[in-house]
């Protein structure tokens, strides 16, 4: 079997027999050990060197320690330099030895080690030369195609294409189609980009595959940025040059973590906009401004969803880095932000929350204990900011506010001192407000009056002056048109809050 080196292969036993200057003659060299390597030369006139060899040696010897031709000391010699693996042992002739001591040719025979003769005309050191040169002139080319290599692939990805550059010219020297998977099975980049990919099989198996594992026909090397798993450089078959993976592994967690870093920029970036305006330190207007320009859209109704991990804050700069691909295309649109700790994203009404929850809680689950909260979705800058308030109090009590017809306002108010209580209380009323504006009707300034009045029904229809059967029309259909319930203390406290809240307006 020949054996490679780190870098190429080692002079053999059929390159040295090859070698017409050197004048060597195989006395006792089977076909099947010709291609045994030799890693080193080692010149010995000791009885039994085995204790200091270390294998794959070519032993030279002019066996002067064997007076006798036909010595038992021989035979020991053979057997022990066998036992410890060498690769052939050569013996001078015509110093100590006129021929080659037929003693030794039948141990080489019996224990399975090729011996040569070496004339005396051919000295041992220019063996040792020969060896010496082979090696270090084989390796030193190998070395410089790595390195070039190495130079090609690291100009690939400074160049402008980036990662489809990279793996384009990965592809050309492992001469077989790259790719490269995310952890949660988006195709980053594919060359050729038609090749199909077992990415299903690759989720799977994320957590336990390991460099160099195949996956349903792909050879799969895991991508790691500050020890987390990232991304899964993908083969089909290794190609001729396996060494270069290591190298392009390293390119592409690079790469990765150059646009990690630009992700966590524009997060910060967009957190603290955010963050100035939930505090009111912005006018809706500006707000809006600069969102869009961060690449939100007011189009449609958004909603919050906040998730804060028990970690160090800095983990969150890292993790999820991809957390722009947490759902797949066409799911609908977001952004994600960073604020004061807490992983923020803003999505259209169209996302399905609770895949959207689910998500983040599977990547960033691995950082710690997680808590979630969702708003619901709301229209215009404004809708924004009570889905933020909305989501805040819901992910510090764990209480759902998508699940609810409407919003609370004691909760926010406990979640911020800086709830825009006028928008809160036109959000929650809002139902009724556009239903007397389509009916000419009084449904808010009768649910006012009751509130005012104790919720004594009564007093509430005099002051009103209708009859008591109207004002419980009028309250069965406020409930009806809200989903709320008028014995409810929790709901009534919620009305109560809306109604002064609008009047401060």
């Amino acid at each position: 079997m020949t054996q490679q080196s780190t870098f190429g292969s080692y002079a053999t036993l059929r390159t040295l027999l090859a070698e017409r200057s050197l004048n060597l003659e195989a006395v006792h060299v089977p076909e099947y050990l010709l291609d045994r390597s030799i890693r080193w030369v080692t010149v010995t006139e000791m009885v039994d060197p085995a204790p200091y060899l270390l294998g794959d040696e070519l032993i030279l010897t002019l066996g002067s320690a064997w007076e006798d031709p036909d010595s038992p000391e021989i035979e020991r010699f053979v057997q022990r330099i066998s036992s410890v693996g060498v690769t052939a042992v050569g013996i001078a002739v015509g110093l100590s030895h006129e021929v080659v001591p037929q003693r030794m040719i039948d141990a080489a025979s019996q224990y399975g080690l090729p011996l040569i003769s070496v004339p005396y005309t051919t000295t041992l050191r220019s063996i040792g030369e020969y060896i010496v040169d082979y090696t270090l002139g084989d390796k030193f080319a190998a070395v410089q195609s790595t390195l070039q290599a190495h130079t090609d692939l690291t100009e690939a990805l400074t160049s402008k294409l980036g990662m489809e550059g990279l793996l384009g010219r990965l592809r050309r020297l492992l001469e077989v189609p790259v790719a490269v998977v995310d952890y949660w099975g988006n195709l980053i980049a594919s060359q050729p980009a038609s090749t199909p990919w077992p990415i299903e099989g690759i989720v799977q198996r994320r957590a336990s595959v390991v460099s160099g594992d195949v996956v349903d026909g792909a050879t799969v090397y895991p991508v790691l940025i500050s020890d987390q798993r990232v991304a899964f450089l993908c083969t089909q078959g290794v190609g001729s040059a396996p060494e270069l993976m290591r190298f392009a592994l390293g390119l592409v967690a690079l790469e990765l973590s150059r646009r990690q870093a630009e992700q966590h920029g524009r997060r910060e970036l967009l957190g603290q906009v955010i963050s100035d305006y939930i505090q009111g330190d912005l006018a809706d207007f500006e707000a809006q401004r600069r969102l869009v320009r961060a690449g939100m859209s007011f189009d449609a109704p958004n909603r919050v969803v906040l998730a804060h991990v028990r970690c160090a804050e800095r983990l969150l700069e890292d993790v999820p880095w991809n957390a722009d691909t947490l759902l797949p295309a066409g799911a609908g649109e977001y952004a994600v932000a960073l604020v004061d700790g807490i992983v923020a994203v803003m999505c259209s009404e169209s996302v399905v929350v609770d895949d959207l929850i689910e998500t983040l809680r599977m990547h960033l689950g691995r950082l710690g204990e997680t808590r979630i909260g969702a708003g619901n979705a709301y229209p215009g800058v404004t809708g924004l900011r009570l889905s933020w308030l909305e989501a805040q109090g819901s992910m510090r009590s764990g209480i759902s506010a998508t699940s609810r017809g409407s919003m609370h306002l004691p909760r926010l108010m406990l979640a911020s001192l800086k709830v825009p209580l006028r928008s809160v209380g036109e959000q929650i009323l809002r139902t009724l407000i556009e239903y007397d504006r389509e009916n000419d009707s009084q449904l808010v300034h009768t649910l006012q009056v009751y509130l005012d009045n104790d919720c004594q029904s009564a007093e509430a229809a005099q002051q009103l002056f209708v009859h008591r059967n109207t004002l419980r029309y009028r309250l069965r259909l406020i409930e009806k048109l809200t989903g709320s319930d008028l014995d409810s203390f929790e709901d009534l406290v919620n009305f109560y809050l809306a109604v002064r809240a609008l009047e401060m307006g």
